[in-house]
């Protein structure tokens, strides 16, 4: 019996063995069929995706052959463009050139200051003068270069519209002026009292107000700088300086006095006069 039960268990044994070896088996043969499975998946796609390649290479070289047919109609177009503006293109790229140039040099007078662009007014007559110029030159009334000088000519017009009013203006003394007569005159302030103004803007060259020449050139003010003051009825140096706009501190008017003294113009601290123009040096 016990030699019985001892062969039947081995064969159990074996049976076990030999099942778990045809599992594992099998296991190995799904696993490669899934691998030849993808594969053959895969080749599908880059085969899929080759033959999309192709199409879309394909795809480019018409794109190419419509770019290249299109560039040639646009150069027969110019060329009848530059036959009818009896110009050609390397003139035109030398007026776009300079075109372009001027562009910058009206770009950078946006860019200045109030004051910056007053000293420089004058110059926007130059501006318009190298307009002028370039609308003379063949190919002008192309429409890009036409457009763009059009564009040119209302910035440097809008520069003008910008430019502050002087400060001062020039005037050139005739036989027979003097300092009262010029104030009252109706295209200066029209109002002789003022007079005082115009010897104030010119005490480096007038060293006395009675007497004025012939020919010299006066400066007439428009405008109070920030560093002076208009004195007005009432005013004293002390009361001057006291002032939030000036020094806020009255016992500050001696710095007026010292900068304003020289050549008389304040011979005496107390004793200053309405429309004077004082300077003040900064606190």
């Amino acid at each position: 019996m016990k030699y019985r039960f001892g062969l039947t268990v081995i064969t159990l044994l074996a049976l076990l063995l030999l099942s778990a070896n045809n599992v594992a088996i099998g296991a190995d043969r799904m696993t490669y069929e899934e691998y030849q499975s993808k594969l053959a998946e895969y080749q599908a796609r880059e085969t899929n995706a080759n033959d999309k390649i192709d199409v879309e290479r394909s795809s480019i070289e018409d794109l190419k052959s419509q770019i290249a047919d299109l560039e040639q109609q646009f150069s027969a177009v110019w060329e009848d463009i530059f036959a009818f503006a009896n110009t050609n293109k390397e003139d035109y790229d030398q007026l776009t050139s300079k075109s372009n140039d001027l562009m910058d040099k009206i770009s950078a007078f946006e860019r200045l200051s109030p004051d910056a662009l007053l000293n420089r007014a004058n110059e926007l007559d130059d501006l318009d003068a190298m307009i002028a110029d370039l609308r003379a030159e063949s190919g002008s009334n192309i429409i890009t270069i036409l457009e763009q000088l059009n564009d040119l000519s209302q910035r440097v017009e809008r520069l003008r519209n910008a430019v502050p009013k002087p400060k001062h203006e020039m005037y050139s003394v005739i036989r027979g002026d003097h300092l009262w007569r010029i104030a009252g005159k109706s295209n200066i302030f029209n109002d002789p009292w003022k007079w005082m103004r115009i010897y104030s803007s010119n005490r480096s060259e007038i060293k006395d107000p009675d007497l004025i020449y012939p020919n010299q050139r006066l400066r007439i003010p428009r405008q109070i700088g920030r560093e002076e003051y208009l004195v007005k009825k009432g005013d004293s140096l002390a009361k001057i300086a006291s002032s939030n706009q000036v020094y806020g501190d009255p016992f500050k008017w001696t710095k007026i006095y010292q900068a304003n003294k020289e050549n008389g113009f304040i011979p005496d601290p107390n004793l200053i006069y309405p429309e004077q123009i004082l300077f003040i040096p900064s606190n």
